[in-house]
């Protein structure tokens, strides 16, 4: 008897959702590739839970759904989260410099340890870049993964980003791109692999 791949799903940061995401960003495994903490959201780990929901609402309502915290269910459990932030004209990554005019965020995805390995992250990833492509405006997606990942590379090149490749690294960070085009074009299928 075939057993079932449960569902994995998304859901938009409820202010429930706070206590899972501290969890998660203070799990060393989780964040040893990462930045402490990544600025663009605005709102710190280390923020009350009440304070940090008022950030994120007034963020929210600022810029839209460019700057959304999303969070990844395996059945009805949490496993872990994604965040889009939109990037302001001129913004740059080293040798990487947002183009002119195109509407651009970035984002990443972050998993519980005991999900790593199974094909939850790219399938995670696959729905991340899904929903940013039909719910904004945004032209292009942009990952940072470190160069000491190859996993978050994998997975983030399973979802069809590619590699930015005017620079080798920067701060241990590279960048991968996916356009929308390359997102119609099938660039982030949701079938696993």
């Amino acid at each position: 008897m075939e057993m079932q791949r449960p569902e994995l799903t998304l859901s938009e940061m409820a202010a429930e959702d706070l206590p899972f995401l501290v969890e998660l960003w203070h799990t060393p495994d989780v964040m040893r590739y990462a930045d402490e903490f990544p600025r663009m959201r605005g709102w710190s780990k280390d923020d009350d839970p009440d304070r940090a929901w008022r950030l994120y609402q007034a963020r929210r309502s600022e810029l839209g759904s460019e700057y959304t915290q999303l969070i990844l269910w395996l059945g009805g459990s949490r496993i872990g989260e994604s965040f889009v932030a939109p990037l302001p004209e001129g913004y740059t990554f080293g040798r990487w410099e947002r183009p002119t005019g195109v509407r651009t965020v970035m984002g990443d995805i972050k998993l519980l340890p005991r999900h790593w390995g199974r094909g939850w992250g790219t399938e995670g990833m696959r729905r991340v870049v899904q929903w940013v492509f039909e719910n904004t405006a945004c032209a292009l997606f942009v990952v940072p993964p470190n160069r000491r990942n190859p996993a978050a590379e994998r997975v983030y090149e399973k979802a069809g980003f590619v590699r930015f490749t005017g620079m080798r690294s920067w701060h241990n960070h590279r960048i991968m791109e996916l356009t929308r085009e390359g997102f119609e074009r099938g660039g982030a299928s949701a079938e696993s692999d």
